[in-house]
C-alpha cells in the first residue's frame, strides 16, 4: 500500500513538472494599443536630441532641477 501512494505521489510530482502548462494571455505595457501618442511631445524631443546630441556624463544626471535634493545629490 506505502509503495502504491509512492508512486502515485511520484506520478503526480512528474505530472506537475513536465505537464503543458495553460498560461492566461495576459497583455504586456508595451501592447497597450488604445494609448494615444503625443505627437507634440515626441516632436519636442527630437528637437531636443538634434539641437546637443552629445551623451551627457553620470555627474551631470538627468534632468536640470537646480532644486533636486535627495540621496546622491550633491
Amino acid at each position: 500500500m506505502g509503495t502504491l501512494i509512492a508512486v502515485a505521489a511520484l506520478l503526480a510530482v512528474l505530472w506537475w513538472l513536465f505537464a503543458p502548462r495553460r498560461r492566461r494571455a495576459t497583455p504586456a505595457p508595451e501592447d497597450d494599443v488604445a494609448t494615444p501618442i503625443d505627437r507634440e511631445e515626441l516632436e519636442e524631443a527630437e528637437r531636443e536630441l538634434r539641437q546637443d546630441p552629445r551623451p551627457r556624463g553620470l555627474d551631470q544626471g538627468f534632468d536640470d532641477d537646480e532644486d533636486d535634493w535627495g540621496p546622491g545629490t550633491r
